[in-house]
């Protein structure tokens, strides 16, 4: 439970009482009972309603009531928390319940620029949090990411986590859900209590794991209740804190879920341009050894494939090539014969090849296709003349 310092409880008071008048001293019993209660999440809302009730008429009174809102969402040392402690692990088999991970080296994002304005613009307003507040308007705490597996929803938390200097911290489900008739309620409503006693990114990966719809026949009672736990935690999250879940699955959510989260966003498979920008970012400084062209191609060829699939493939190919000292755009080719063969079968092998060329805009000749294929010149002549033939 919160519970504030005295001198914390004393600058919000003060803010109503000192030389004010009787409207504004009107909402200092509503604060004293949010804040004696330890409510934190009713304190921010009625501090935030006091702010737009009174902008117009002490508009510095909400200057410093949007200011020790910030502070003391944004500042551990501004509240004491009780129970805050280390983090939570299970009761009976003691194995952490959460991981908390490094952020310092998380990659930008790279989505479509519909999606990213969205992200920009929800780390821009929990950027702005005293600006908000000043306003009455509160900074918006929780993101539902949906999209299948390997767009990049993880990286998209951690990216976040960084840009909000902010700790990262993972729900793990393989340690929180139990077969046991309420343990994993317990074990989640524990975690939570973790994420809200300090400034943190909390993520609940596979969401939908813990928040399946209350009218699936197939569930026991104990996963109807935790989603209304959930509904309720959602209701209720502090400012300090981001709660971010993610589920390849929005379909099996409860369908009050989604409606309780501030932003939600789809995370698309990467398009043509997108595909193009992973590849470039996984091979890093190698990278800069591919002929552009040649790369525009093989990320369009490579269409339906997710950011993890094209991040592992250049990953091993940078790898294979300094393992052998084979040329980079060879061991690219082959580990895209390798990992994604089904991608690149005898029947659109041709494809591939023509769309390479026609990417490339024809600066490959007949025989440097040959080499960086592993092809005959007269079977990229054939694959090539098939195409003039379909003209």
């Amino acid at each position: 439970m919160l519970v504030f310092t005295y001198d914390a409880l004393f600058d919000i008071v003060e803010g109503f009482s000192v030389g004010r008048t009787g409207r504004e001293k009107s909402w200092l019993p509503k604060v004293a009972e949010a804040a004696l209660s330890g409510d934190q999440k009713k304190l921010e809302i009625v501090l935030v309603r006091a702010i737009r009730s009174l902008k117009s008429d002490s508009p510095d009174v909400c200057q410093q009531l949007g200011q020790l809102l910030s502070e003391h969402s944004t500042n551990p040392n501004g509240m004491r928390w009780r129970g805050s402690g280390p983090p939570p692990v299970d009761a009976e088999e003691g194995f952490a319940l959460v991981r908390a991970e490094s952020v310092d080296d998380a990659p930008a994002p790279v989505l479509p620029a519909s999606v990213l304005r969205r992200v920009d613009q929800f780390v821009g307003q929990r950027k702005n949090c005293q600006r908000l507040l000043e306003e009455g308007f509160l900074p918006p705490g929780s993101v539902l990411l949906t999209g299948g597996p390997g767009t990049g929803k993880t990286m998209l938390t951690r990216w976040i986590a960084r840009e909000l200097g902010l700790p990262f911290v993972t729900l793990d489900l393989s340690t929180s859900i139990s077969s046991l008739l309420g343990k994993t309620g317990f074990n989640l409503r524990r975690t939570l209590d973790y994420a809200r006693s300090r400034p943190c990114v909390l993520l609940l990966d596979e969401f939908d794991a813990i928040a399946k719809r209350r009218d699936d026949a197939s569930e026991v009672g104990e996963l109807k209740r935790i989603v209304n736990v959930l509904l309720k935690e959602l209701e209720d999250w502090p400012l300090q804190s981001v709660l971010i879940a993610a589920t390849n699955h929005p379909e099996l959510l409860d369908r009050a879920i989604a409606r309780r989260f501030d932003v939600v966003l789809d995370i698309p498979l990467p398009g043509d341009d997108e595909r193009f920008e992973i590849l470039r970012q996984s091979g890093r400084r190698f990278s800069d050894e591919f002929p552009a062209e040649f790369l525009h191609a093989v990320a369009c060829s490579l269409e339906g494939a997710s950011g993890s699939e094209l991040d592992s493939l250049m990953s091993a190919a940078v790898r294979h090539h300094l393992a052998t000292e084979q040329i980079l755009v060879r061991s690219l080719i082959e580990e895209i014969q390798l990992r994604l063969s089904e991608r690149l079968t005898s029947k659109n092998i041709g494809e591939f090849i023509r769309l390479i060329q026609s990417k490339a805009k024809g600066v490959f000749k007949v025989r440097e296709l040959a080499e960086l294929l592993d092809k005959s010149p007269s079977t990229i002549q054939h694959h090539l003349n098939k195409d003039v033939q379909h003209g």
